[in-house]
């Protein structure tokens, strides 16, 4: 009996091992992190690095290096001081980046103390993203414990992203790089893998899950502050060294950057160990005595000062203080009504924006995955005196500024505040009490709407939707013409019509085609234009008719067909080929052919962004946006503010 519980234990044993080594690495190390205690698994590291440094260090004459360290004079001291601060004043910023990527509301410099301080104990004490996530959450508790926890998994994955791609780029410039070539060229591949995605695809759906990621900007701004940060900590550890190690700061740059990833990756408080054997080990010709005593005084002013400075502002903190505004916490307010006069901010109920006071102003702001866009002409002011306001604004979000789709006066404005300014598009806008069908000008549209009534065509107001009617004419339409733009074009959904004039099409008892207007008090604005492919010929013509003679009757002066995009250049250059292949995609040509027959009013419309790049940039992103803006707009974090009535179209 005993020998047979003896026999079952050790096949138990036996089988327990196979399926160990049946399991996966990532199986195993998860394993492990459950059987293992964090504390044990750094506890582990530190032994065994110093077993590994006593072994290098066998021999060291410790009176040599007490003579090396004394020798560091007060300059010394002074200038890798300076260089530590601008050290940490770079990767405070990193805070900044991250409160506004995730619309805390908390003000750049709360964030950048909070940052400073979190990064002086993470990195002294070990484990930086646990003691991180409490000293964020005791110097900002307004943020609550999850978003700190957020923030610090976010400053420590960025900063290790950006230190792969800084040490990468540092590796083809310098001779002695940690990695072969290939390697730095995989790392900065990867990098720019990921820039593409954050632009084409800054939302990502894992799941249930929904991963925002930063912005270009964000993460331009996180690897400018990565590079300042490990250069002036590089500085200021060569900057102890004695004249004696003759080691420049190209040479120890790289074997640097190498050391404080290991050193941030172990996870041992001040990176003990890891640190030291990874500079001992790429720098063999340097003096270990010298190079011990700099890391020794360099261990005092980037690890300890910092710490103690630290260590003071949590203990000193404020017990109370005003909380900061929450973003994302507030709900976003009604679009516009019918009795604003703006017709064509309706579309705000669809694309996530909203009005918005910018400066003395009052803007309709939409956020799509890089840029802050104002729609149209602001209200209140010009876009010259909203320049700086809306460039601050879309900075707390790490986007860009731009307006899209401005009259030429305000366009003039933004050239005379320092703006790009490009000539994107022209407003067909009809005076209702001037249209006839009288004149040459009219010829092409008469001969539409005879087609129409001739073949019986019915038009209606619709005063409750045939909404499965209207489904299956849309469907029907995008599946000739592609799936509908979004973002600054409504599209086809029953609550957002439910807020406009929808006009019908219906031919032998079934629905053809229909429109649908944004309306305001002196103006209404075209929007959806829907028709079934075997609609009769004249069919939109005929809608759109009815549309202005409506309009005319309601007393309102003007109905705007909306934009059009500009025609391409007949020059041969690239612009020009670029420009006719948008149009063509976009299908310019028939729009344009459509608007004029209704002997149009045209207006040009600008886009205006802070600089070139900067207009190039937004240019791509709205085209984007527009493209795979969803169906219903989501609340953007930016919707904080309470609607206020709306000057007319040319009040500035």
């Amino acid at each position: 009996m005993h020998k047979d519980r003896i026999r079952t234990a050790k096949a138990a044993r036996v089988e327990a091992a196979q399926q160990t080594l049946q399991q996966t690495p990532q199986q195993t190390s998860a394993r492990l992190a459950r059987i293992i205690p964090r504390p044990m698994l750094i506890g582990g590291i530190l032994l065994i690095c110093a077993a590994l440094l006593a072994h290098r260090l066998e021999g060291l004459d410790i009176s040599a290096l007490g003579a090396a360290f004394r020798r560091v004079s007060l300059a010394q001291w002074a200038f890798a001081a300076l260089a530590s601060g601008l050290s940490f004043l770079a990767v405070a910023r990193y805070d900044v980046v991250a409160h506004r990527h995730f619309a805390t509301g908390c003000t750049p410099a709360r964030a950048t103390l909070a940052g400073a301080t979190a990064v002086a104990l993470g990195q002294t004490l070990g484990a930086g993203v646990v003691v991180g996530t409490f000293v964020r959450w005791c110097l900002v508790p307004q943020i609550g414990l999850a978003t700190a926890a957020r923030l610090s998994l976010f400053v420590a994955a960025s900063f290790l992203g950006a230190l792969l791609v800084t040490l990468a780029l540092v590796g083809l410039c310098f001779a002695n790089a940690p990695f072969p070539t290939w390697i730095n060229l995989l790392i900065i591949a990867g990098a720019g893998l990921l820039a593409l995605t954050a632009f084409l695809a800054p939302d990502l759906r894992i799941g249930r899950h929904r991963l925002t990621l930063p912005s270009l900007s964000a993460l331009a701004a996180l690897l400018l502050f990565c590079a300042i940060d490990t250069v002036m900590a590089g500085l200021a550890l060569h900057t102890l060294l004695p004249e004696s190690a003759a080691l420049s700061f190209a040479t120890l740059l790289p074997p640097f950057l190498l050391a404080l990833g290991a050193a941030i990756l172990s996870g041992t408080p001040g990176g003990v160990g890891p640190f030291e054997l990874t500079l001992l080990a790429l720098l063999p010709h340097t003096a270990e005595t010298d190079l011990l005593a700099a890391i020794l005084a360099f261990r005092i002013v980037y690890y300890a000062v910092p710490a103690i400075l630290a260590a003071i502002v949590v203990l000193r903190r404020p017990k109370t203080g005003a909380a900061p505004t929450l973003a994302c916490h507030h709900p976003a307010p009604p679009a516009p009504s019918p009795g604003l006069s703006r017709a064509e901010l309706g579309v705000l109920r669809q694309n996530g924006g909203a009005l918005t006071p910018v400066g003395t102003g009052l803007c309709g702001l939409v956020a799509t995955g890089q840029t802050l866009v104002a729609l149209f002409d602001p209200c209140g002011a010009h876009t010259g005196e909203l320049a700086a306001p809306l460039r601050a604004m879309a900075r707390n979000q790490n986007r860009i500024a731009c307006t899209y789709k401005i009259s030429a006066r305000h366009a003039a404005h933004a050239r005379r505040a320092g703006w790009a300014v490009l000539h994107v598009a022209n407003e067909a806008l009809i005076d209702t009490a001037r249209h006839d069908l009288q004149g040459p000008a009219y010829r092409q549209l008469r001969r539409k709407l005879r087609h129409a009534t001739n073949a019986g065509l019915r038009i209606e107001h619709a005063a409750d939707l045939p909404l499965e009617a209207m489904t299956t004419v849309s469907n029907a339409w995008e599946t000739t013409h592609g799936i509908a733009r979004g973002l600054t074009m409504g599209r086809f959904e029953a609550g957002y019509l439910r807020h406009q004039c929808v006009i019908l099409a219906w031919h032998e008892g079934r629905l053809v085609g229909f429109i649908s207007l944004h309306r305001a008090a002196h103006e209404w604005c075209l929007d959806l234009m829907r028709t079934m492919p075997d609609a009769p010929d004249g069919t939109m013509h005929a809608l759109v008719h009815d549309a202005i003679l409506a309009a005319r009757i309601a007393g309102v002066a003007t109905l705007c067909l909306a934009a059009v995009p500009l025609a391409a250049p007949k020059r041969q250059s690239p612009h020009a080929h670029l420009r006719r292949l948008i149009d063509r995609a976009s299908g310019g040509a028939g729009l344009r052919q459509f608007k004029t027959s209704f002997a149009p009013r045209w207006q040009r419309l600008y886009m205006a962004a802070p600089t070139r790049p900067h207009l190039l940039l937004a240019a791509c992103d709205l085209a984007r946006a527009v493209r795979r803006a969803p169906a219903t707009g989501e609340p953007s974090p930016h919707n904080q503010h309470e609607e206020k009535p709306i000057a007319p179209r040319g009040a500035s």
